[in-house]
């Protein structure tokens, strides 16, 4: 699995290895992971299935660290999603539900701070 972050040099080493837990609590193998920042519009990310295995993740520039980890994990939710619920073909079938119906969502905003809690639980524990 390659990994590319280029999202804050004081955390991206931090980052690398979040994506990693992330990847290894939900039993998932990305071929390539790229997370880089972008000047979004109405979201903190976005989250690109692009090729065979490979996704991009967009993250708005903040220098808020615990917000930065909770859309990365939000983000790679949607990553698991992808691999293991088939969430590209869902997304192009449900173009019109409305998005407080998205379950795919849901699952995100709610799984996203218990992973940066349980990652930081981790760090806590082995420092």
């Amino acid at each position: 699995m390659i990994i590319d972050i280029a999202v804050n040099e004081k955390y991206d080493a931090l980052l690398d290895d979040f994506v990693y837990y992330i990847c290894k609590h939900f039993g998932i193998i990305p071929r390539k992971i790229s997370i880089e920042t972008a000047d979004l519009v109405g979201n903190r990310g976005m989250c690109f299935d692009d090729d065979d295995g490979e996704f991009t993740i967009l993250v708005k520039p903040n220098d808020d660290m615990g917000q930065t980890f909770a859309t990365v994990a939000h983000e790679m939710i949607h990553v698991k999603q992808y691999m293991t619920q088939n969430l590209g073909q869902i997304l192009d079938e449900s173009t019109a539900l409305p998005y407080d119906s998205r379950w795919w969502e849901d699952e995100a905003f709610n799984g996203a701070v218990p992973l940066v809690e349980s990652f930081a639980t981790k760090i806590k524990l082995s420092s």
